[in-house]
């Protein structure tokens, strides 16, 4: 889509610890290490809804859905880099279909090294900029666990309200937690 309504082909910001992160939209020359990069966030975290092993994309279907995103008017799959290095993504998703395509679904990860640094509020900040500005969507939705005190406060901070309790919705081994739904009007 390169720069569509609302897109900045890229976004620099100083994290907390002096490293510079540049968020960009994804590229299908991005699938592998996006790849390469959920395959280590999923082992740093429980909170991502796939273990390591469990994102079962080829390298071709990853850069076909990067794709799809790219065209599509109200879908993106945003990058973060430091020095280079992937370590963080976010996505938000939409249906094509008239009744839902208002409606963004997101996601977001940040690999452990950086957790505290400011990125998760940096990759927010850019999701919600591109959300408003976007002429389809007028709603950002997303699930977060509810032990996930940091996520929680994040989504709030930003403007994020809880729109309920989904009881028993993820499970990591024999534990099983709820999800908080939460949505923004953009």
């Amino acid at each position: 889509m390169g720069e569509g309504p609302g897109e900045k082909a890229s976004v620099e910001v100083t994290l907390k610890n002096g490293e510079l992160l540049e968020i960009r939209v994804a590229t299908r020359d991005d699938a592998e290490a996006i790849l390469a990069y959920i395959e280590t966030a999923s082992a740093e975290s429980t909170f991502l809804t796939f273990g390591p092993g469990e994102f079962e994309m080829t390298v071709e279907q990853e850069s076909d859905f990067l794709d799809a995103s790219a065209q599509s008017a109200n879908q993106v799959y945003l990058v973060g880099h430091v020095n280079g290095e992937l370590i963080a993504s976010a996505h938000v998703g939409a249906s094509s279909r008239e009744r839902l395509r208002h409606r963004g679904e997101m996601g977001m990860s940040v690999r452990r090294s950086h957790w505290g640094q400011g990125v998760g509020a940096a990759m927010l900040d850019f999701v919600i900029d591109w959300a408003r500005k976007n002429p389809v969507l007028t709603k950002l939705d997303l699930q977060v666990r509810v032990d996930n005190t940091r996520g929680v406060a994040l989504y709030r901070g930003r403007g994020f309200i809880e729109e309920g309790v989904l009881r028993n919705q993820f499970r990591v081994g024999d534990e099983l937690y709820d999800l908080i739904a939460m949505g923004m009007d953009v």
